[in-house]
């Protein structure tokens, strides 16, 4: 039996006229909100493959999101693919601020997956 949170989900996806046959990449941060977008994308039976991104900039903690996330990745039988930045050095030769190298990173990163995988969204 679903429970309320995981009915407005499949009630959400139907609205947005998602093809629900298709395989979505999902981004996972390792984060509460993360984390619950994978357990609803897999109640919703949603084929899907987990990005993740680890810019290197909290040493541990970002290693221990990194391996969280391939747990979760192993709970629900999904691919997980993990890339590493060099996000200072990325920021210094770009002259751009930590969170706007993150974000270049991430996104290029996602768009070349995403493109490779054929799929239709992160």
């Amino acid at each position: 039996m679903e429970n309320d949170l995981q009915q407005r989900f499949n009630q959400h996806l139907r609205h947005l006229g998602l093809d629900l046959t298709q395989h979505y990449l999902i981004a996972v941060s390792g984060g509460l909100d993360s984390a619950v977008l994978c357990y609803l994308c897999n109640g919703a039976q949603l084929s899907f493959d987990i990005l993740h991104c680890n810019f290197g900039l909290r040493g541990a903690e970002s290693n221990r999101d990194e391996t969280f996330v391939k747990n979760l990745g192993k709970e629900y039988g999904v691919a997980v693919m993990v890339a590493h930045f060099d996000t200072e050095k990325y920021a210094v030769e770009n002259k751009l601020s930590i969170q706007e190298a993150a974000r270049n990173l991430r996104y290029q990163w996602f768009e070349k997956v995403r493109l490779e995988k054929r799929a239709p969204y992160v």
